[in-house]
């Protein structure tokens, strides 16, 4: 059997295995249910937000914003993210629950420093 058939094998074992556990690898648990352009917005480890300037917590915020596909209020997020996919909702709740989770951290480290509401 060659390498790439052994390896093909295995990867199929090991996935079938872990939906019979009920469980899944941590990579993949903590993107579930994420779109990969949230991944990407949500990049910023939570741990590290309130070590970021204003201008990187409204930019971040709205990043994910975009990424979710959330309808932006303001000419200036809509001037930043023009060139993301159509929005579908002005609705946070369209986002998934650890999107949401995410923007509230970020939220909060924008309070605690007293940023600008923009």
């Amino acid at each position: 059997m060659s390498s790439h058939l052994k390896a093909s094998a295995l990867s199929l074992v090991l996935g079938l295995a872990f939906c019979l556990m009920g469980t899944v690898p941590a990579a993949e648990a903590e993107t579930r249910g994420l779109t990969p352009a949230l991944v990407e917005a949500m990049k910023v480890p939570q741990q590290t937000l309130a070590s970021l300037s204003c201008r990187r917590l409204w930019y971040l915020e709205h990043k994910v914003l975009a990424a979710g596909r959330v309808c932006l209020s303001t000419d200036r997020a809509r001037r930043a993210f023009g060139k993301a996919q159509p929005c579908i909702s002005d609705e946070e709740r369209i986002l998934p629950e650890r999107a949401r989770d995410y923007l509230a951290e970020v939220r909060r480290a924008e309070r605690a420093k007293s940023c600008p509401v923009d």
